[in-house]
């Protein structure tokens, strides 16, 4: 079974230049939805440019864990991120 985390974005570049290499690159505002966690979390997000930047929406992404430097670590990539189409609310019946 893999981890995955559930994110939203909110399709918003904060920060875009080229750097200086010359290429272009994006950062891009995202939010996480933590287990445990009562609200979403802000976070960034880079892409190398305006074509790996996430339309506004849910997402669903892969989460990754390794060992660096003799601790675990966590990362996903919001670029490989899959669409989740929200729910419909259920239609309410009325009594008679």
């Amino acid at each position: 079974m893999g981890l995955t985390i559930r994110i939203e974005t909110t399709g918003t570049v904060t920060k875009s230049g080229v750097s200086a290499k010359g290429n272009e690159y994006n950062m891009c505002e995202a939010f996480a939805h933590i287990p445990n966690v009562p609200y979403p979390q802000m976070f960034e997000y880079y892409a190398a440019n305006k074509a790996e930047v996430l339309p506004a929406g849910t997402y669903e992404c892969d989460v990754t864990c390794k060992v660096k430097d003799g601790r675990l670590s966590f990362d996903c990539d919001p670029r490989q991120a899959r669409r989740v189409t929200p729910a419909k609310p259920a239609a309410v019946s009325q009594a008679s």
